[in-house]
């Protein structure tokens, strides 16, 4: 009976000790889980086969967490795609399709060597596109220049469904950017207000995306001999429940208008594209 006993007692030595001799420490435990989670991300990141690739339809990229590119921006097409070409909203010769509204102290507006050229005045002064344009689901991209004064030289105010934004380029001391207004606060007042620097006499490029979800701002410099740098993200706002107005003095640009504030400028290539899901 001892013998038994002893046998069964040894027995449960045996398997005690084993279990215990292959217990990970938490040191141990949080080291092995690192390298299996490095290991899920290589397999996660590794290209896919090339006859898995051809079966990709052209066009198309390997979907990211989150739908972010490697920059940490949302990605241009994360949640729309290109439907149509650019359409465009000047012919570079008159301002037919365009109105001048009237501020009160307004500078001239008039087109010279394709460029849309709105002169300084003691305010306001703009033009407004008056025919039909897209609610949601767009892009307008355009190309502007301050050549006088030191405040907005483009400020673009555009539709978003049933409400309307503008986008204010070089406000507020002659750079200050955002999207005014957000739950009734002025670009210099909420999330998307940014710091952007404009020199005199130099075109930049902006593109404006409108989505149910986001909206979207990228900002392309050109330098003195001509060349477009590169584009650059300035802007993204998720909309989500957030209320979208104007200030009552863009009210005269809507649906879509350019305007500038005791400061001259000038406009050139106003294009859209509608986008699809």
């Amino acid at each position: 009976m001892k013998h038994i006993l002893f046998s069964v007692l040894a027995f449960f030595l045996l398997i005690g000790y084993t279990q215990m001799d292959t217990m990970a420490s938490p040191l141990e435990s949080t080291t092995k889980d690192a390298k299996i989670s490095q290991k899920i991300r290589r397999e996660r990141n590794r290209p896919l086969a090339p006859f898995v690739q051809s079966l990709v339809p052209s066009g198309l990229k390997r979907a990211r967490p989150n739908g972010v590119n490697g920059n940490n921006n949302v990605s241009p097409l994360a949640t729309t795609e290109v439907k149509e070409t650019w359409v465009s909203l000047f012919d570079g010769t008159t301002l037919t399709d365009w109105t001048v509204p009237v501020y009160g102290g307004d500078g001239m507006v008039e087109v010279d060597e394709g460029n849309i050229v709105i002169g300084r005045g003691e305010l306001m002064t703009g033009i407004r596109y008056d025919k039909e344009f897209p609610k949601i689901d767009y892009e307008i991209r355009y190309e502007a220049k301050r050549t006088q004064g030191y405040d907005f030289f483009a400020a673009c105010t555009f539709p978003v469904k049933e409400s309307f934004c503008t986008l204010v380029n070089g406000g507020w001391g002659g750079g200050w950017t955002g999207l005014s207004s957000i739950n009734g606060c002025d670009a210099s007042e909420n999330s998307t207000g940014t710091y952007c620097e404009y020199k005199s006499n130099t075109w930049y490029r902006f593109r404006i995306r409108v989505t149910d979800e986001r909206i979207q701002v990228w900002l392309t410099p050109q330098d003195k001999e001509g060349n477009w740098g590169t584009e650059k993200s300035i802007i993204e706002l998720e909309i989500g429940d957030s209320s979208l107005s104007i200030r009552l003095e863009m009210d005269r640009y809507k649906p879509l208008g350019f305007c500038t504030w005791g400061t001259a400028g000038q406009l050139r290539n106003v294009e859209y594209r509608r986008m699809g899901k």
